[in-house]
């Protein structure tokens, strides 16, 4: 059986996945540690979720490392790809639309217009608020900025189709259920929807 340590920040949702849910206690055993006690290089990790959207992980992922490269570091900083051309930007597999947006965070975040780390002390709903004003940053980038980049432990980004499948699977919902049971089907997660919606990406993947 798979645990983290008591020590670790994840142990007690573990613990409560695991006491509330048979099913969660499975996935733990299977996939291991939650990636979400990783903390992200930089806060700018917005600019990874609006990546993200639309594409499969690992072609997000490639895309991503790409970028990384192209801006010579580990971390992304807005100031830095700010330099890169658009030339660059479309080699390295971004569409016009995204290289629009990410320059948009990425010029908020470098004028202090979009402060990241005053915007970390808020709730939940003030970030999603703050971000979705921003063209291209939709409620899901939102979302899983927050489980992410600022670790919040009770996000259920049902805006992703790939966690909608893994519920309504896992927790026998029909095809055509509405948000409300899929809300219901999570209340014994609560409060690491967070980390529950790790594990069933992980059972999807």
């Amino acid at each position: 059986m798979y645990i983290h340590p008591p020590h670790h920040p994840l142990h007690p949702a573990e613990r409560h996945l695991r006491a509330a849910d048979p099913l969660m206690a499975q996935l733990i055993d299977r996939h291991g540690p939650c990636a979400l006690a990783e903390p992200p290089p930089s806060h700018f990790h917005v600019d990874q979720t609006v990546i993200d959207q639309q594409l499969s992980v690992k072609v997000a992922q490639r895309i991503a490392d790409r970028l990384l490269a192209a801006q010579g570091g580990e971390r992304f900083v807005a100031e830095t790809l700010l330099e890169l051309e658009e030339e660059v930007l479309r080699g390295i597999g971004l569409s016009r639309g995204k290289i629009r947006y990410i320059r948009g965070l990425a010029e908020a975040v470098a004028s202090g217009r979009l402060d990241l780390e005053e915007l970390r002390k808020q709730p939940d709903a003030a970030v999603a608020r703050e971000l979705t004003a921003y063209p291209g940053v939709g409620p899901w980038t939102a979302e899983v900025f927050l489980m992410f980049a600022f670790q919040r432990s009770d996000i259920l980004p049902l805006g992703d189709l790939a966690l909608r499948n893994a519920i309504r699977r896992h927790c026998e919902l029909a095809a055509e259920a509405p948000r409300d049971d899929y809300f219901a089907a999570a209340e014994k997660w609560r409060p690491y929807r967070s980390i529950a919606s790790w594990y069933l990406w992980a059972a999807v993947d």
